[in-house]
């Protein structure tokens, strides 16, 4: 199975007050989780950035977003014209994403525009596989200043998979965990039964 991965690393981190996408997390950098899950069924995997310099580190390559706004309708444009492939797209603060949920969500993907997780009555548009058949709607999207990606999926074909389709047990919920606060960090650590103090 071949599939290119991009992991958006475009947010500002206002909530969580420092750049969570480098804070430590379970023994290192939050983002590097993503980056490692996905290792294992990743033809090639790449940060999709305002700044690259920050995830040297990683050694892998960094894409700047394509367009000045900064948001993940950009951060996915400038994945799939990089690729000109279908991709799968990650948050960089997603510590628990699952390759298993990967494949599904690609072997999912077909001929539709999308295919996207909807886990108790939540879409999960930064946990997604993307054809390359929407580069024109979301072009024509930010061309027209509407930077909504949920608003604009409503209006394309996207197969959506309940928990049903992608779980192999209730504890694939930790999953979807992505953290934005400190309380969110507090909860994801739990989950690896590492403290970083």
């Amino acid at each position: 199975m071949n599939i290119n991965v991009a992991v958006m690393a475009g947010g500002q981190s206002r909530r969580f007050q420092t750049d969570k996408t480098i804070e430590q997390f379970d023994g290192k950098p939050l983002i590097q989780h993503a980056v490692d899950n996905l290792a294992n069924i990743a033809d090639d995997i790449i940060v999709v950035a305002k700044d690259c310099t920050k995830y040297l580190f990683l050694n892998i390559e960094c894409v700047t977003d394509a367009y000045e706004v900064q948001c993940p309708m950009v951060g996915i444009l400038t994945a799939l014209k990089h690729f000109d492939t279908p991709i799968f797209v990650v948050a960089a603060d997603v510590p628990f994403v699952s390759s298993n949920h990967v494949k599904k969500l690609y072997n999912a993907l077909g001929d539709n525009h999308a295919a996207m997780p909807d886990v108790d009555n939540k879409q999960h548009p930064l946990y997604a596989c993307y054809n390359t058949s929407i580069i024109e709607a979301l072009e024509e999207c930010v061309g027209a200043e509407k930077y909504g990606l949920m608003k604009a999926m409503q209006r394309l074909n996207v197969n959506y998979l309940s928990e049903k389709k992608l779980f192999d047990s209730e504890n694939d919920k930790k999953c979807f965990i992505n953290i934005n606060t400190r309380e969110d960090y507090n909860l994801a650590k739990k989950y690896t039964g590492v403290s970083d103090d």
